[in-house]
């Protein structure tokens, strides 16, 4: 049957082809003009309505020009989608697998030769919701014990087709991942992982009791980890990077799937949910570089605009959406991405507020 959800166009913008397209958790993405960002309407690029499902987080591969997507199916059997277009727009490949429990993803992993999925132990229950009782927030459980699974799929698509790998590792809930890539045949997975979602998932999360005006639960932060998978492992490390309050990771684009030192992030401090500061994590040194922007100014994600008059990984600027709690107007603070402590070279001063928002992109101008 054709879907009835509509997307709400919520989560990410994403500049493709001349286009700019805006993607929620449920239905089909938005399509707008990149100029104006007038709405052209609902698309499903060309493909029919039911054969794919896309999420939110697509990656675009910097040297291939592909663009990769992952969608959950929540039936009966819970099933995941990959869908890949070429640079020209054209489907690459189509395909969908069982997945071995039900978990909600909100992200993925894209490195060079494989796509991986990081199926967390935060399991949906369906009866409520496949009979439209509950919604899906309220349907997540959270257990623990069971750890993280990860299901590894190599993008090269044989003829004869490919059976996922999996791989066990120590329980951690995943929002959003920094990037993914190989170090020869051991695959390295950064992110902001929780030990516990309990600001999501659990009694009284804070993300629902914030809309009531209470404080809620929070008392597990997001930290910096990497996974490591050793070739033909059955177990992988999940190791703390950087210890902090860290959610909305980022990394230089050009270097999506490829190995790279540097990562930017949002950062609270202890105990807190809103962000205030921004961070600049170093996977080589193990270091964090932080600005923090002072008690009642808060940050979004920080989005890296790459300088191709300067050589380096950090040689460009980070663009930071601010909210100012006491004048409740926003602006955007531009930091060089070599040396955020500094803090801004310039900032955007608006005369309204801009609602909270996810997922930004940059665009450059047309020539």
């Amino acid at each position: 049957p054709e879907r009835k959800l509509r997307s709400q166009a919520g989560v990410t913008a994403v500049p493709w082809r001349g286009r700019v397209y805006a993607f929620d958790e449920t239905g089909l993405p938005w399509e707008l003009d990149a100029d104006t960002l007038g709405t052209i309407g609902e698309t499903s690029f060309g493909l029919p309505r039911d054969l794919t499902l896309y999420a939110a987080h697509s990656k675009i591969d910097p040297e291939t020009g592909e663009w990769l997507h992952f969608g959950l199916e929540f039936g009966r059997k819970p099933r995941v989608h990959l869908t890949t277009f070429a640079a020209d727009g054209s489907l690459a490949w189509h395909d969908a697998w069982p997945l071995p429990r039900f978990s909600y993803l909100h992200d993925w992993f894209v490195t060079k030769r494989h796509v991986v999925l990081h199926l967390h132990p935060a399991t949906v229950a369906p009866l409520g919701l496949l009979l439209g009782l509950k919604s899906i927030v309220d349907s997540l459980r959270w257990n623990g014990a069971d750890g993280s699974l990860l299901m590894i799929l190599p993008r090269e698509r044989p003829d004869g087709g490919v059976a996922p790998r999996f791989v066990e590792t120590e329980a951690s809930f995943m929002w959003h991942s920094f990037n993914g890539h190989e170090e020869g045949e051991e695959l390295v997975l950064d992110f902001v992982g929780y030990e516990d979602p309990d600001h999501f998932i659990g009694d009284d999360p804070l993300v629902t009791a914030v809309m009531e005006g209470r404080r809620g639960r929070f008392e597990h932060p997001g930290t910096v980890r990497r996974i490591r998978v050793a070739p033909g492992a059955s177990r992988a490390r999940n190791d703390v990077v950087a210890a902090g309050n860290f959610e909305w990771p980022r990394v230089d684009g050009r270097l999506l799937g490829r190995r790279q030192r540097w990562g930017y992030v949002a950062s609270a401090r202890p105990g807190r949910f809103f962000q205030n500061a921004v961070a600049k994590v170093d996977f080589e040194g193990g270091g964090v570089e932080t600005l923090d922007f002072g008690d009642r100014l808060f940050t979004s994600e920080p989005v890296f605009v790459s300088d191709p008059a300067r050589t380096g990984e950090d040689a460009g600027w980070l663009l930071v959406e601010l909210y100012d709690g006491d004048s409740r107007k926003s602006s955007l603070a531009v930091l060089d991405a070599a040396r955020i402590a500094d803090g801004p070279i310039a900032r955007v001063l608006l005369e309204h507020h801009v609602p909270v928002s996810f997922h930004g992109s940059w665009r450059p101008a047309p020539a």
